[in-house]
C-alpha cells in the first residue's frame, strides 16, 4: 500500500475483486499475523486437515520480527520469487475462510479512532489500479458484510491494551525482556483453545501478560 485515503462509513468507493490474487502477492515482511487471525486461521486449516494447533500456524505459515525493537510479532510467510502469500494455492486462498483480517477488510484498513470514535478507515491506493476500475459499494456495507463483531471487539481491545504493553516492555532492560520472551509469546500468541471462543481468551492471557511484566518489574 503506497498510501491510504481516509473515508467513512456512508462514502461510497469504486473497487470491485477480479479475483487475480494480486493483493497476495508481493507480501514480503508486509502480512502480520495477529493473535485473532492465526486463532481463525488454524481452526481453518485443522477442518481441512492441515493442522492440529495454533503452534502449527506459527510454525509452518508464519515468522517473527521485532516491532519498534520491543514487541515480537509474526509475519506471514511469501514463497517464489513475486514474495506470494504462503496460503496462495494456483491462485486462489487456500484458507479462505481463516483468512488474516487484511486480507478480509481488502481495500480499506483500520485504525483506532480518535474523539470518541471507535476506529477510523482508510481506503488502500496500491498497484492494482484495475481493482478500482469498475463497481461501486458503500464503505458500511463493506464493513458489515468483512469486518465482524468479533474483529471490533479484538481491535478495539487491541487499542485499549497495546499503549499499556507498549509501556510496560519499553521499561525493561534487555536482559529482562529478553527472559521474558516466552511468556510474551505464550500469553500473546500461543495460550489459545481452539474449541472455545477467542475473546474470553484473549482478555484473560492479556491479563496474566500485564500482570507478569508488572511483577517483573516491580510494580505489583
Amino acid at each position: 500500500m503506497s498510501r491510504a485515503i481516509p473515508v467513512r462509513p456512508k462514502d461510497w468507493m469504486c473497487f470491485q475483486c477480479r479475483r487475480c490474487a494480486g493483493c497476495c502477492r508481493d507480501l514480503e515482511g508486509q502480512l502480520m499475523l495477529e493473535p485473532l487471525d492465526a486463532y481463525r486461521l488454524a481452526r481453518c486449516l485443522r477442518e481441512q486437515g492441515e493442522a492440529g494447533s495454533i503452534h502449527d500456524v506459527y510454525e509452518r505459515y508464519a515468522h517473527t520480527d521485532l516491532l519498534e525493537g520491543r514487541l515480537t510479532i509474526y509475519l506471514m510467510n511469501t514463497v517464489g520469487n513475486d514474495h506470494a502469500c504462503v496460503l496462495l494455492k494456483d491462485g486462489r486462498c487456500s484458507a479462505y475462510e481463516g483468512r488474516p483480517s487484511v486480507c478480509r477488510i481488502y481495500p480499506l484498513s483500520v485504525r483506532p479512532g480518535q474523539r470518541g470514535k471507535p476506529f477510523e478507515y482508510y481506503r488502500c491506493v496500491d498497484q492494482h489500479a484495475a481493482h478500482f476500475s469498475d463497481g461501486k459499494m458503500q464503505v458500511k456495507d463493506w464493513l458489515h458484510e468483512n469486518f465482524s463483531r468479533e474483529s471490533r471487539e479484538f481491535w478495539a481491545a487491541e487499542g485499549s491494551a497495546l499503549p499499556t504493553l507498549g509501556c510496560l516492555l519499553n521499561k525493561l532492560d534487555a536482559g529482562k525482556l529478553r527472559a521474558s520472551l516466552f511468556q510474551i509469546l505464550y500469553y500473546r500468541y500461543y495460550n489459545y483453545d481452539l474449541d472455545l471462543p477467542f475473546m474470553p481468551q484473549y482478555q484473560k492471557n492479556m491479563a496474566a501478560l500485564v500482570h507478569f511484566l508488572q511483577q517483573r518489574l516491580g510494580e505489583v
